[in-house]
């Protein structure tokens, strides 16, 4: 049902009135922020366009046998693309879900029985990098066969901004002449990131980043019924995370799973021992951080950088202490804009952006971190 998506109103008013109406296009974009409820919109409007009852005409009942099924990826009329590694053959362009080694299938079941059981669960795949152009494929096979009690086929291609251009060429196809009762729904974080060609054949829908308070809520409500992937925080620690996580409910969780107070510690020590010229401690941080290749871990460190910085340009030109992030830091950031008000914050988030950038080009995370340093020693005055 509606009520199992956190916040959204106007996208979802948007989606039961176009229902309600029988005005649904073939084929959206659902675009916005990380972890606001893209996926978890997508997987509810397949429901309702197989929903055996409708509550009120314009919502899925999550009672019958299509949206049970649905709701656990195990409907026919439902499927669910997304981003994988290489599989077996040696034309990694090839690999599809049936070619992936045992290792890395049983890991896929594992993540995708997790996104069944939350729908904001951000699937953890190692070298996931790319949608394939063969799942677009699949996709074609399927998509044009014939449904029967003229039930709907609805595709979902989580993270689009990860097709290679060939799958979004092929996907274009599908666009072009799409067939009778299907629909395809692309979510994406970097809709700029997507051909012209592709957002332009698809009707886009933009997903708000989330109230802090109905994030905390969501928290403690699933803390509540022991959601495994979900840890019962203190919560202040839960307030802090979801102040900080940008509006994102799967960030927040992300940033609770990890230690949130630990990691963004690290970051403020990092930017100290860039400043004092302590290479030893610079190093250690830099170890901790990136130990075992964690990019996740080390793309959470240079978010809470990136915050801290925007904290700074607050300070500096909005002094309205509620616009920041990092609250409990107040005294802190004032500080630090004091004894270096002359920085260029304007270079130091280009050469963050930059950073994040190399880690998805698999640049080795150390010397990612240690030319970090040398650019903010630069700019840092």
């Amino acid at each position: 049902m509606w009520n199992n998506i956190i916040g959204q109103d106007a996208a979802i008013d948007k989606l039961r009135s176009m229902f309600k109406s029988n005005k649904l296009s073939h084929a959206y974009i659902f675009y916005g922020n990380t972890g606001v409820g893209k996926d978890a919109a997508a997987i509810e409007l397949a429901k309702l366009v197989n929903c055996l009852n409708p509550v009120n005409g314009d919502e899925p009942c999550d009672k019958c046998e299509n949206c049970k099924k649905i709701s656990q990826f195990k409907s026919e009329y439902f499927h669910f693309v997304c981003a994988l590694p290489a599989g077996r053959s040696d034309q990694s362009d090839n690999d599809t879900v049936e070619n992936l080694s045992s290792s890395d299938f049983d890991l896929y079941l594992e993540q995708i029985e997790m996104k069944a059981l939350d729908p904001y669960y951000h699937l953890n795949l190692p070298a996931a990098n790319n949608i394939r152009i063969n799942s677009i494929r699949d996709i074609i096979s399927k998509i044009y066969l014939s449904t029967s009690r003229n039930y709907k086929k609805v595709f979902i291609i989580s993270e689009a901004e990860k097709m290679k251009q060939e799958a979004a060429n092929a996907l274009l196809k599908i666009l072009e002449e799409p067939p009778k009762n299907s629909l395809l729904i692309l979510t994406t974080s970097k809709i700029n990131s997507l051909p012209p060609t592709v957002v332009g054949r698809c009707q886009s829908i933009h997903f708000l980043p989330l109230n802090k308070n109905d994030i905390i809520n969501k928290i403690n409500d699933d803390c509540a019924k022991d959601r495994t992937n979900v840890p019962d925080a203190p919560k202040k620690e839960i307030e802090l995370a979801a102040r900080l996580s940008g509006g994102s409910y799967t960030r927040t969780v992300e940033f609770l799973n990890m230690g949130i107070k630990e990691i963004r510690e690290q970051a403020i020590s990092f930017l100290i021992s860039t400043l004092r010229n302590d290479f030893t401690e610079l190093v250690s941080i830099i170890r901790s951080i990136t130990g075992k290749n964690n990019k996740d871990k080390t793309k959470y460190f240079l978010f809470f950088l990136n915050a801290w910085f925007d904290d700074i340009i607050k300070v500096k030109y909005i002094n309205d202490a509620d616009k920041i992030a990092n609250i409990d830091l107040h005294e802190r950031l004032v500080k630090f804009d004091k004894n270096y008000s002359s920085s260029d914050i304007y270079n130091i988030i280009l050469s963050l952006e930059e950073a994040e950038k190399l880690i998805g080009q698999n640049v080795q995370l150390q010397l990612i971190l240690v030319n970090l340093s040398f650019k903010l020693k630069n700019y840092l005055h």
